[in-house]
């Protein structure tokens, strides 16, 4: 699971995203295959229960929803709660009359829980009323592809609050990755706007030591890295650190411990279809940039500069060479102060963390990866589903109490007291159960906070694109928090995660979007397997020193008569047909 806690976008740059577009309200989509139940949205005019079973407030009669989960290492739990049983779960079912069962439960490290769907996918398992993803949009394809889930848009129209609605409809690109033949398959869970982006994170501490500045172009940071490996900067005497942190063993164009704005430096992004100056889209990976990026990679492999395991790891167990004191940079998101650095503050007391703009390449280029705006997951009902409209309503509660709370509301301050906020005797509200564990009884890890909220079915409960962005740039420039989205935002936001966010909106013109954004091509279903082999084993052989960088050449012209001229045909001809 992409574990997303804090991002977000200025107002005014998500309505240029476009307000005035919304694929959602497509007058030509085909009649839904389900058609939603003939209710309304849950207000009953008479007072009574409609055909759903819904009051307007609840479900009269508790209704199951079944699904499965992957369990993030930012989820904690109070002694004897579990995903089974804890204070959201019981909250739900109480109030709403939504009752969650897992089929299964799995740890989502290594990319298990992916696996794990696969499996189910591949031995014709029946699926259950619910599954939600967070990745890449392949799994989603397979998912669809099974022929088990149902056509949603006629349920988001009909059941779907203004919030949702109003999110789906800041980017008119939100449906593109799940509409097949004019039918909306999967539900967008919204997330804020620049969640994605990337900035550099230097330990602060090994720079002030060796006396280093700000880095502005590739060959400073390279400078940084040799610093880090060879001039002991942790003082222990042995050459044991590292310079970077990175791990590419499922992709180049990771969500955190991130190696592909380094092929941004020099022009292209890979894995995504990027737009060359004809105007047609190709794919980044084969781009002659690539080739200059492997190099540099070979280079810093050789050099020290990162790790010899780097081929081994995925983004989490990268992160840890930095969270474990052994290397001095990683590349990720603007949360990462929040999760997971007070790892790094807990095992190596005396650190210190900043964040930086990524550096520019020897061109003066500079790339970062853009995700969906404002999505980063989907989410699929079943066919079989007796309350299809349910995830709909869960979701509604979210945004309507959750994203963005009154004052004087039930989640003014968190979720549930005693677990994500507590109060002081004066009044005041703390989130800290280290220096107030009395206040928060039956945690069975103090360093970390227990937040309920990511037990939902909906990831963070729910998510308005804008507002993050704006509190933080708020918070940034010395404002009062006056709302109590901001008064919780300012209680838990360190100082670098502000920071942070003015960094990464003052380099938001580097983001390279992925320009296809449709389903998986005939040939990409046929051939994605063989060529993603191909690419990576080339990538692999090169960084290594294994194959020469020539090699890369012999690898290009393969993938291209192997299928990749055919995907990238079908790829433009989608891209024509969708602009």
């Amino acid at each position: 699971m992409r574990f997303q806690r804090t991002a977000g976008m200025l107002l005014a740059t998500v309505l240029m995203l476009g307000l005035t577009a919304c694929s959602g309200n497509n007058n030509n989509e085909a009649a839904p295959e389900n058609k939603p139940p003939a209710a309304g949205t849950g207000t009953n005019a008479s007072g009574g229960v409609d055909a759903t079973g819904w009051d307007g407030e609840k479900y009269a009669e508790p209704i199951t929803l079944t699904t499965v989960k992957g369990i993030g290492t930012n989820y904690f739990f109070k002694t004897g709660e579990t995903m089974e049983n804890n204070v959201l779960q019981r909250y739900m079912k109480d109030h709403l009359g939504i009752d969650v069962k897992y089929d299964w439960i799995v740890t989502d490290t290594n990319d298990a829980y992916k696996t794990k769907l696969r499996l189910m996918l591949s031995s014709g398992e029946k699926m259950p009323d619910i599954i939600t993803y967070r990745g890449e949009v392949e799994t989603v394809n397979m998912l669809i592809d099974s022929g088990q889930f149902m056509e949603v848009g006629g349920l988001f129209d009909k059941y779907a609050g203004d919030h949702y609605k109003e999110g789906v409809a800041l980017n008119p690109d939100t449906w593109l990755p799940v509409t097949r033949d004019g039918k909306r398959m999967a539900l967008p869970v919204l997330d804020y706007a620049y969640n994605d982006d990337m900035l550099l994170w230097l330990r602060q501490d090994w720079m002030d030591k060796l006396g280093l500045e700000a880095p502005e172009t590739l060959a400073d940071l390279e400078n940084i890295f040799d610093a880090f490996v060879n001039k002991d900067p942790d003082g222990n005497g042995k050459k044991d650190t590292i310079g970077l942190a990175t791990g590419f063993k499922n992709t180049f164009l990771g969500w955190m411990a991130d190696i592909s704005w380094l092929f941004g430096d020099y022009g292209t992004m890979p894995g995504q279809w990027n737009k060359a100056s004809d105007g047609t889209l190709a794919y980044g990976s084969i781009d002659p940039g690539a080739k200059q990026a492997l190099a540099t990679l070979k280079t810093w492999m050789d050099k020290g500069y990162i790790s010899k395991d780097s081929g081994l790891k995925d983004e989490t167990s990268a992160s840890e060479l930095f969270t474990k004191g052994q290397a001095g940079a990683i590349v990720g998101r603007n949360w990462l102060p929040d999760w997971p650095f007070g790892d790094l503050l807990n095992n190596v007391p005396g650190a210190k963390y900043k964040g930086y703009p990524i550096p520019a390449g020897p061109d003066g280029k500079i790339g970062a990866q853009s995700g969906n705006p404002s999505v980063n997951g989907w989410m699929l009902i079943n066919k079989e589903a007796k309350n299809p409209e349910a995830l709909i309503r869960y979701y509604n509660f979210f945004f309507d109490n959750w994203a963005n709370p009154v004052q004087g509301s039930e989640f003014e301050n968190g979720f549930a007291e005693g677990y994500d906020w507590a109060k002081l005797p004066d009044g005041t509200i703390t989130k800290d159960p280290q220096k107030y564990p009395e206040l928060f009884p039956d945690y069975a890890d103090r360093t970390h906070l227990v937040e309920p909220i990511y037990y939902s079915l909906t990831f963070e409960g729910a998510r308005q694109p804008a507002l993050y962005a704006d509190t933080m740039i708020k918070l940034a420039n010395g404002g009062t928090p006056e709302t109590p989205y901001e008064i919780q935002a300012a209680a838990i936001r360190k100082p670098e995660n502000l920071e942070a966010m003015t960094i990464i909106l003052g380099q938001k013109d580097i983001r390279m979007k992925n320009y296809f954004q449709g389903p998986l091509t005939d040939t990409m279903k046929q051939k994605n397997e063989l060529l993603n082999k191909l690419l990576n084993q080339t990538y692999s052989k090169i960084i290594y020193g294994q194959s020469p960088i020539g090699e890369f050449d012999t690898m290009v012209e393969n993938w291209k008569k192997s299928g990749g001229d055919q995907i990238t045909q079908e790829v433009n001809d989608w891209y024509n047909s969708a602009k």
